[in-house]
């Protein structure tokens, strides 16, 4: 009978983090990468790269103009097309897991998983009203002018995200919690996925 080294044991989970905006989804990533050094592959990076490859200012308006074009010339995966080849890096150096951040459709996540087989979602959720309030305080590039909530709400909807939040197999309800409140229910389901 073959011997097994420990190393080729090696099983990476495939974490994945849904949430609409100002839901928390930066601050479950954030905790993953820092205190759990999970190496982490944020989608939003092929949206910048992009608008950077076609001489676009990396601005909220462009990003958005960009995530459009790109799933109306390759479809609902495109942008989760783009991102395999890094991810699978990731995946070839053998982590203990790996996470994808910013997951806008069940398209995207059917992907994953055919590439990498099982596929932990994880939904981040927050209200309508908590989320706005969010946005407005932290003053992120992409919510530069009025209406950019709305516009990207709007967008984000339209790409599936709603229908990929039902499909999460773990929540996080990221209302009426203090930052330290929230971070400690990251910090228990990041540990009960890690074991």
């Amino acid at each position: 009978m073959a011997l097994h080294t420990v190393e080729s044991m090696v099983v990476t989970r495939i974490i994945a983090v849904t949430g609409t905006q100002g839901s928390g989804k930066s601050v479950f990533t954030g905790i993953a990468n820092k205190k759990y050094q999970i190496p982490t592959y944020r989608l939003g990076n092929v949206i910048i790269q992009e608008c950077k490859e076609r001489g676009m200012a990396v601005n909220g308006r462009n990003m958005a103009k960009m995530a459009s074009i790109l799933r109306f010339e390759g479809g609902d995966q495109a942008v989760a097309q783009k991102a395999l080849p890094a991810i699978r890096e990731l995946y070839e150096k053998k982590p203990k897991a790996i996470l994808i951040d910013g997951i806008r459709s069940f398209s995207e996540l059917s992907l994953f998983r055919e590439a990498f087989g099982e596929v932990t979602l994880v939904g981040i959720i927050s209200t309508l009203k908590t989320r706005r309030k969010r946005i407005k305080a932290r003053k992120r590039l992409d919510h530069k002018y009025e209406g950019d909530f709305e516009e990207r709400e709007q967008r984000e909807l339209g790409f599936g995200l709603g229908n990929v939040i039902t499909k999460a197999d773990y929540y996080i309800l990221n209302e009426n919690l203090t930052k330290e409140q929230f971070i400690n229910e990251i910090e228990r389901l990041l540990q009960e996925l890690l074991e």
